[in-house]
Parts: C-alpha cells; sequence; structure tokens
C-alpha cells in the first residue's frame, strides 16, 4: 500500500547560515552601485530514497528479497540508504544459537546492503563482549549516543555519523529506550553492569551545534527510542528533519510538528521506503511505501543460498513433543510454569509474560520452537521464602504481570492472597520455595536477594526436558493463571 504526503522542514541554524551568506553578498555589491546583480542562486533539489527496517528479531528470510530491491532501485538512484532500527538479536534460535551469537544476522545485513544501524536493547541480551565481537565484524556502523560511561571494558559506540552519497550528506544520530527502573535499556541487567545511560531526548540536544550535523544535507534520528520518545525528539529538536524508528513493533508514518517519523513493524517483515525531495535543507515532498516482503518474487540467489546454509540444523527440527491445538500466550505460559516447576520441584513458579516471545502452535513441538518461545538464555533460580515476604512482592507497586504455576493465589480485599487446599489464606509464616528465571530475580533483587539453587541449564533447556522426561503432549485450552 502506499501514502503521499507533503511538508517543508525549516531547519533554524542552516537557514541563518544561508541568509548570512546573503546579507553579506548585498553589503558587498552595495558599495558600488554600478556592479552588475548577482546572478540568482538555482535551488539544489535532491531526491533521496531511504529503505528502513526494525525489530527484525534474528529473522533473516527476506534478506535475498531485501538486496533484490535495493539492487534494483540503485540501477537508476544514486542516493539510497538502507537503515536499520535496531533489536536485530533474539528471536530466532539459528541465530541466536550459532557459535558466533548473532552473526548471521550482521552477515545478511551487511550482504543486502545495510549502511548504518541503531542499537537496540535487545543487542545487548548476548553480553556486551559477543556485542563488540559483532560491531567490530560488521560491515556497518552501530550507533548509541545516550550511553554515558562505561566501565565494563564495552566500547561505546559513536552517536552520529554522516554518510554521503553522490555528493549528497545525511546525518544519522542515534539513542536507545532506557525503560528499565535503572534508567537502562529494557534488557537482562547483568549484562548491562558497568554501562550508563543519558535519556534519548536529552543526549540528542548536543547534537543541535554538531557542525557536521548542521552542515549536512538531512538531519536523520534513527532511534530505537519508541514512539513516544521520537515524538519528543521531533517537538523539542527542530533541527532532526525525520524520525526513523523502532522499539514498539508498530506501522505508522506519523507527522510530529510538521515532520515525519516512521516504523516498519517488526520480524523482517515490512520494509519502508522513503521517497524524499531535498530542497536546500527542506524536505519539500515526503513519499511513503510500505512494502509487504512476502509479496515480492524478486530475489537474489547469493543471499538465499547463504540463508539455507544458516538454516540447516536439523537438530533444531527434531520432534520431541505434540501441541493438540494453537495455543494464546496465557495458554502457552500456563505450559511454561507448569514445564518448570515440574523441572524444579517448587512450590510456585512466576513468568514475566514479555519473556514469552511466541505461541506453542498446533502440531509437533521441537526444540527451534521452544527456542523462539524462549528465546533469551535466562538462567533459572530458586528462593526459599515465607509467604509473607512473596506477598510483599506480589502487591507491590512495581510487581510486573506474571504468569504462575503451583498454590492457587486469589485477589481478596484487593490484595494478592495466597490460598491453601482447604480455601483460607495462607498463614504469613509459612515457608514456601519460589522458582523464576534469573532476569526477574536481578530487576528485583531487593525482593529476592539470595537464591538456594541456581541452576546450570537455561529455562528453555528445562522446557525441552519437560517435553523428554515428564509430558510430551500439550492441550492447555482456557488456561490462564495471571497475577
Amino acid at each position: 500500500m502506499k501514502t503521499y504526503f507533503s511538508f517543508s522542514a525549516s531547519e533554524y541554524l542552516r537557514k541563518m547560515s544561508f541568509l548570512a551568506g546573503i546579507l553579506f553578498l548585498v553589503s558587498c555589491s552595495s558599495d558600488n552601485a554600478d556592479d552588475p546583480a548577482p546572478p540568482e542562486v538555482e535551488p539544489q533539489t535532491e531526491t533521496i530514497v531511504i529503505y528502513s527496517i526494525n525489530d527484525p528479531h534474528g529473522r533473516i528470510h527476506n534478506f535475498g528479497r531485501i538486496k533484490a530491491i535495493i539492487d534494483a532501485e540503485k540501477e537508476t538512484e544514486s542516493q539510497v540508504f538502507f537503515v536499520s532500527g535496531g533489536d536485530i538479536f533474539s528471536g530466532n534460535p539459528i541465530v541466536d544459537y550459532h557459535p558466533e551469537k548473532g552473526f548471521p544476522m550482521v552477515d545478511l545485513m551487511g550482504r543486502a546492503g545495510m549502511d548504518v544501524s541503531a542499537l537496540g536493547n535487545h543487542e545487548f541480551d548476548y553480553g556486551q563482549e559477543v556485542l563488540q565481537k559483532r560491531m567490530l565484524q560488521s560491515q556497518f556502523p552501530f550507533l548509541c549516543a545516550n550511553i554515558e560511561s562505561s566501565s565494563s571494558g564495552f566500547t561505546i559506540p559513536q552517536g552520529k555519523v554522516v554518510l554521503g552519497k553522490d555528493g549528497f550528506e545525511i546525518a544519522f544520530i542515534s539513542v536507545v529506550e532506557t525503560g528499565s527502573a535503572d534508567n537502562k535499556p529494557l534488557s537482562h541487567p547483568k549484562k548491562l553492569k558497568g554501562l550508563e545511560f543519558k535519556e534519548g531526548v536529552n543526549a540528542m540536544g548536543k547534537y543541535r551545534n554538531d557542525p557536521e550535523v548542521m552542515a549536512a544535507d538531512l538531519v536523520v534520528a534513527l532511534t530505537h527510542y519508541g514512539r513516544e520518545g521520537d515524538k519528543m525528539i521531533l517537538e523539542q529538536h527542530d533541527f532532526v528533519d525525520l524520525v526513523v524508528g523502532g522499539h514498539n513493533h508498530a506501522v505508522y508514518s506519523q507527522k510530529v510538528a510538521g515532520r515525519y517519523m516512521v516504523q516498519s513493524g517488526s520480524n523482517l517483515k515490512l520494509l519502508t521506503k522513503l521517497s524524499l525531495t531535498v530542497e536546500n535543507g527542506d524536505v519539500v515532498d515526503y513519499r511513503h511505501e510500505l512494502i509487504d516482503l512476502d509479496m515480492v518474487t524478486q530475489t537474489d540467489e547469493e543471499i538465499e543460498k547463504l540463508i539455507s546454509e544458516y538454516n540447516n540444523k536439523p537438530e533444531f527440527f527434531e520432534e520431541i513433543g505434540t501441541s493438540l491445538r494453537d495455543h494464546s500466550t496465557p495458554e502457552t505460559a500456563c505450559f511454561y510454569t507448569d514445564a518448570i516447576r515440574a523441572v524444579t520441584g517448587a512450590d510456585l513458579v512466576f513468568q514475566n509474560y514479555g519473556g514469552i516471545r511466541a505461541g506453542l502452535d498446533y502440531g509437533s513441538i521441537t526444540p527451534f520452537d521452544l527456542y523462539t518461545i524462549d528465546p533469551f538464555q535466562n538462567g533459572l533460580d530458586s528462593f526459599n521464602m515465607t509467604v509473607e515476604q512473596l506477598e510483599t512482592f506480589l502487591n507491590a507497586d512495581y510487581a510486573p504481570s506474571l504468569a504462575y504455576s503451583g498454590i492457587k493465589m486469589e485477589y481478596r480485599n484487593g490484595r494478592v492472597e495466597l490460598i491453601a487446599a482447604n480455601g483460607k489464606m495462607m498463614d504469613d509464616a509459612t515457608a514456601i520455595t519460589v522458582a523464576i528465571n534469573d532476569y526477574l530475580s536481578h530487576v528485583y533483587e531487593q525482593d529476592f536477594q539470595q537464591p538456594t539453587k541456581t541452576y546450570d541449564k537455561t529455562t528453555a533447556e528445562y522446557l525441552i526436558d519437560y517435553l523428554e522426561q515428564y509430558q510430551s503432549t500439550i492441550d492447555n485450552a482456557g488456561c490462564n493463571r495471571s497475577i
């Protein structure tokens, strides 16, 4: 589908510089009234094309089609850019469990013509050392302007880059969301140790007086900041001409403060094409096209061959169980928490819904399916607690939405209460065991301070163990255990 829009985005400093030059010419010519009038300067008009993706989360299946589209565009246009709004990792076992975690993604992005990528929150999921290696291997830069400091050995990436094609320069500036309570991105806290972040919209401000940025023909905020963050950038920073964003997995082309921001969904299903006419630093024509990649017939054969090689992992596709229906997220969460409880023997198991990234579909169940449902390679901890300690956490303002398995829970008198087999509320002093993934135990370390046991495998590996050792046929129709 196609949508077309037009607007003029003023850029104060560049216009002042242009006007100052005109005034200088006028003042010089006034010294001699007989001098001929200077010729009128023709407007410098350029047409550029920006292709963008965001939040592919390890999906690699459509890079052959993207490569074919971009190569075809470059046959008629010289000023073609391909950019990413971040979150390229976590979601495809082929990428997440590659011997060099994440490498297939950066490899294929580079081969498809990627010019620059924002650094997303899930880029940190493999840890800082792995991320550093992938950044060094990539054929394109990763940007992040709001990492304030690093005491971990991680080299802070550049915040901006100016890319030129056929005489036209775009300054790309990037920031990442900081949605965690400690003003860090939404990744495992232990993967972010030693890094400090600044709010993205504030980090953007320092580029207002950056001479390289101001000299560029166009300024693009290439962000992993989310819809509301991108709106703030356009509302507070008038030197930014356009925002190409990510993080929300949304699809839109939205006008804010006279300029536009876009997102392209997720999982490499859609490709955004922006055709811009730029005249003396202003976007005077803006055209937005959304390309459904699954409907594209042309592809690049070399890329397709490489994708097939990456996908050639038969061990991921062995049947280890059967699902008797398509399971919703709550139904899948019931399977998840039941499995962890069976493996650990805990009285209660909790799982955050944000850690369940896919549903358990009808038919055979493979390791690929389970690694897709639970892609983050979290560890597993168990804790000895009292009923009072657990209820204090569950009723705190900061407690997340959780799925659970084990002791029954109900809302009574506006509170979550643990309920005994006789239907009465459990005594506060009763000792219980609680098992949770180590993402939760790190985020809420004030409530889960000292694990009594830390398990050897990841939570996804214990899901596999459950199907192989406990129950291989799953049917959780209508199950919804949420607090």
